[in-house]
């Protein structure tokens, strides 16, 4: 209601400004406008006066006596100013919204440390076997980053079972490598597995919102991605995005920093191969 009421700027600018001029009937049909703008559109003037206790003579004199030919004009306009209306709340909307990710956006690449993403690279390379863990809410973005390391010709696999990482932690070896996927990093059942891994002198490598956490004291390198709980979008933002965003940084430094990786890239990805073609 609220946002019906602002959408009625011109047509109830020029309504106030003949209010000097108005009967007691004129302000009925004033206040029925304003308060139930779509009500008043949908009705014709015989339904209308019933609703608002007029005659319908008094509904068609109330439009012409604010400039209207008649009532269907006068519809017309309050239509058109409506949607009008709703078409500028929705772009401040979508402005707001693009306002918080780029804030997102710029405080993900300010905590990116690159000599973290050199030694994950490092690490990475030496590692026998990769998994990348990511549970319940983070399963989807651990099968993407797994598909896209792959790419690089390494040993990669997605662990998104709390039963999965159990057997693979029982049987971690100092040639594999765990990257971790936790936004709050408390969870106990999971820093178990990782207490257990630790114990195997497995690499550790944790993605959360939050530096110090009871899963972070195993891990060997934390990496932060913005927390979104303080922006006004929060409900609405997929922080999941700013996770891939973080893959896609680690992904860059293999392309740029291991040739090897670079050229199994060009080698396999069908979408790089196309690009190639394109730049030839």
């Amino acid at each position: 209601m609220k946002n019906e009421k602002k959408g009625l700027f011109s047509l109830m600018s020029r309504i106030d400004g003949m209010s000097n001029q108005f009967t007691k009937t004129d302000w009925k049909i004033v206040q029925f406008m304003k308060n139930s703008p779509q009500e008043f559109l949908a009705g014709s003037a015989q339904n209308l006066a019933t609703k608002i206790n007029v005659s319908d003579a008094s509904i068609v004199r109330f439009a012409q006596k604010v400039g209207f030919s008649g009532l269907s004009e006068l519809k017309y306009t309050l239509q058109n100013e409506l949607d009008k209306e709703s078409t500028i709340i929705s772009h401040n909307a979508y402005t707001l919204l693009m306002q918080d990710y780029n804030i997102l956006t710029e405080a993900l690449f300010k905590m990116i440390k690159p000599d973290h993403i050199d030694i994950l690279r490092k690490q990475m390379l030496k590692a026998k076997r990769i998994y990348i863990v990511g549970l319940d809410q983070n399963r989807n973005v651990a099968e993407l980053a797994t598909n896209k390391f792959t790419l690089l010709g390494m040993d990669v696999q997605a662990i998104t079972t709390r039963d999965a990482l159990k057997f693979r932690a029982s049987l971690a070896t100092h040639e594999e490598l765990f990257l971790i996927i936790t936004f709050s990093g408390n969870r106990h059942s999971l820093a178990e597995a990782l207490g257990e891994i630790i114990q195997n002198d497995s690499f550790i490598a944790l993605i959360s919102n939050y530096e110090k956490s009871i899963c972070s004291a195993y891990a060997d390198i934390v990496f932060l991605i913005p927390k979104t709980s303080s922006l006004e979008n929060n409900d609405t933002i997929t922080r999941e995005i700013f996770i891939l965003m973080l893959f896609d940084v680690i992904f860059l430094n293999f392309l740029n920093e291991d040739k090897k990786s670079l050229e199994m890239f060009q080698k396999i990805a069908p979408f790089a191969q196309k690009s190639r073609m394109e730049d030839e």
